[in-house]
């Protein structure tokens, strides 16, 4: 036998390439794995966001469907309603919904008439960050309008669009508010 057959194992390159092949691996392995947090963290703020959404579209749709006393224009709706059993407050309640100083905020004071009609009102932001509130109103026989009065054609749909200030739209929220017959009043 010679001295090359004894000697087995592997060369000094051999190692370099091997050790430098599994470095490789490793760096690729570290990365697609802080990739995969990073995507986990957006998606999961992206998430949190489209929850808050959705509560405060469900907020307006409440709202809006047991309300009565349409008065609004392109940019503004006031309205009597009830409020959400989540607040804990009975009776009627003039609600105003505007965007306010790159809010969109929801006002309310109780629906009074006469002496006692100047009581405190409250608000609540809805969202933040926003950029422009379109509404319009379907009104009989007119079609879509950028207005609405509540004297004698009351709007058959309400529909709000929102446009966020990270250039997103608000998916557009189109109401249908369940208003009974009164005299005067097409069905």
């Amino acid at each position: 036998m010679t001295r090359q057959q004894d000697e087995s194992g592997f060369t000094l390159i051999e190692l370099l390439i091997v050790i430098t092949i599994l470095g490789l691996i490793v760096v690729a392995l570290t990365n697609g794995v802080r990739f995969a947090g990073h995507a986990w963290q957006v998606q999961e703020r992206r998430s949190e966001r489209q929850g808050d959404l959705d509560a405060v579209q469900n907020v307006l749709r409440q709202l809006i469907i047991s309300a009565h006393g349409f008065n609004g224009d392109g940019i503004s709706l006031r309205f009597v309603a009830t409020l959400p059993d989540a607040l804990a407050r009975g009776g009627l309640y003039d609600v105003e919904l505007r965007a306010i100083a790159g809010r969109l905020v929801l006002a309310w004071k109780p629906h009074f008439r006469g002496p006692a009609a100047e009581s405190a009102s409250a608000s609540a932001d809805l969202a933040q960050g926003v950029s422009g509130l379109d509404l319009a109103y379907f009104v009989r026989p007119g079609g879509w309008q950028l207005s609405a009065k509540d004297a004698g054609h009351p709007p058959v749909l309400v529909r709000i669009a929102l446009q966020l200030s990270d250039g997103r739209n608000w998916p557009p929220l189109t109401v249908a508010p369940m208003i009974e017959a009164r005299p005067g009043v097409m069905k």
